[in-house]
């Protein structure tokens, strides 16, 4: 009487099949709040094989592998949007220091201090014998020359500790670069000898994310398992194995940053380095506005002011010293008029058919819509209103595109966690099924080596 041992195989596979089910519906609970995770499934098939005769053997079940739930086009999709939110975040925070420095305050700042300088002309224009209006007027000179050289001091030390945050970004996006090559490796040889690397994956994926929040950069899954990102027009970060250096080079004349990779130039359209590189132009457009104005100030307050008479009859001086280049980092008040205030020119306009004083024509350029500094035109009440305006405009901007994009961020990441997270109700489902599955093949081998053994005692 021959024995026949296939119950009890068959017993063993459904009792392995249903630890291992136990096993990742553990391993999906215990993973349920680590980022990046993507549940994993035991894929069982029926392991029914055919004998030398050609006759189907009933074998139980077996173990396919192990399926992670990943979809990379949602993937991409995250990746896309996390680099947009990248660059409009950082562009926005590293802006707004720039709006607070040109607004100043109530009772400071660069504002406050024009419309007081020219606010000091039209009160001597009122009383244009009188000293101590000329000493105030003088004052306040200095006053706002210290105000444009301050608001241009605060604008390079913004551009500055941006120029710094680019620089550091830089190391961080080096350091993970390299990560990712070395688990592009560490993939590529599990997979390669048929291991599963689901958990490593995972990690390169969460590293991904964040090249792409810092960077912009693209992915692209090879068939080996590797993964290559792209930056700006498709240069590569990471290839294989192999991540390519960034390098930030000092630039005359300022010493900003310029990145390269391999010597070529580097372009980033998004993430928070492209947002640091947008807001470095930004300020520097600023600074450049700012001098502009700086100098208009000088040459127009310097030509009402020597076309007059001083309180002694003698021609009018320069009122700002001109010596080239006149920008907001230099400009400062005549030191003849500092050192003697009776030579503020506060006499009767000369030109024919005019009236008014020299004092009144300067106070009433703050108001005056003929300046023209630099690019802009207007009065230079204006002009530096318009500098602020441009400021609030850009991080208005950032604002509504961070928030516009939020959403759809928020939206692709809910899509990957409905396709990769880890639903704990599902989990106790999945581990109460693996248990009375595990459960039902204990009672299953028990039965068949109680036939078993009844066999064999037949046998005796």
């Amino acid at each position: 009487m021959s024995i026949n041992f296939s119950s009890l195989e068959i017993g063993r596979r459904a009792l392995s099949a249903s630890q291992l089910g136990i096993n990742i519906a553990g391993q999906n609970i215990a993973n349920v709040n680590t980022p990046g995770y993507s549940r994993q499934r035991v894929q069982l098939v029926d392991a029914t094989n055919t004998d030398l005769s050609g006759r189907s053997v009933v074998s139980g079940v077996g173990i396919a592998g192990i399926q992670s739930f990943r979809n990379n086009f949602i993937q991409s999709r995250i990746q896309a949007e996390t680099g947009i939110a990248g660059r409009l975040s950082s562009q926005r925070d590293a802006l707004a220091p720039v709006e607070s420095t040109l607004q100043g305050t109530d009772n400071s700042g660069l504002q406050n201090a024009l419309s007081s300088f020219f606010g000091g002309f039209r009160d001597l224009e009122a009383n244009p014998s009188s000293v101590p209006l000329r000493s105030i007027v003088a004052q306040k000179g200095a006053n706002l020359a210290n105000a444009f050289q301050a608001t241009r001091r605060s604008l390079e030390s913004i551009r500055s500790g941006t120029d710094g945050e680019i620089r550091s970004t830089v190391d961080e996006v080096n350091a993970l670069s390299q990560k990712v090559a070395d688990l592009n490796l560490q993939i590529h040889t599990s997979e390669g000898a048929g291991g599963e690397a689901s958990g490593l994956r995972d990690q390169r994926g969460e590293y991904v994310n964040k090249l792409a929040e810092l960077t912009g950069a693209r992915s692209t899954v090879n068939t080996d398992g590797t993964v290559t990102l792209t930056i700006g027009e498709g240069r590569p970060i990471v290839s294989g194995d192999k991540a390519f250096t960034i390098q930030a080079n000092n630039t005359p004349p300022l010493g900003l940053a310029s990145l390269t990779i391999d010597g070529q130039g580097a372009t980033f359209t998004d993430g928070k380095i492209a947002g640091l590189q947008s807001a470095i132009t930004e300020t520097t457009a600023q600074i450049d506005s700012l001098d502009s104005l700086a100098g208009a100030v000088v040459q127009r307050v310097n030509a009402l002011h020597t076309g007059g008479t001083d309180l002694d009859g003698a021609p009018g001086v320069n009122f700002f010293d001109n010596t080239p280049p006149v920008n907001a980092s230099n400009i400062s008040v005549n030191a003849s008029i500092t050192g003697n205030p009776r030579l503020i020119v506060s006499s009767p306009l000369t030109q024919p058919g005019q009236s008014g004083t020299v004092a009144g024509a300067i106070a009433g350029l703050l108001t005056d819509p003929n300046t023209t500094a630099g690019t802009r035109t207007g009065s230079f009440s204006s002009i530096f209103g318009s500098m602020i305006a441009e400021a609030g405009e850009k991080i208005s901007e950032a604002d509504n595109g961070l928030e516009t994009h939020a959403a759809i961020l928020a939206q692709a990441t809910a899509q990957r966690d409905a396709v990769s997270g880890v639903s704990l109700d599902e989990e106790a489902i999945s581990l109460m099924q693996y248990q009375k599955s595990f459960e039902a093949a204990a009672r299953f081998i028990k039965v068949a080596d109680e036939m078993t053994q009844m066999i064999l005692s037949l046998a005796q």
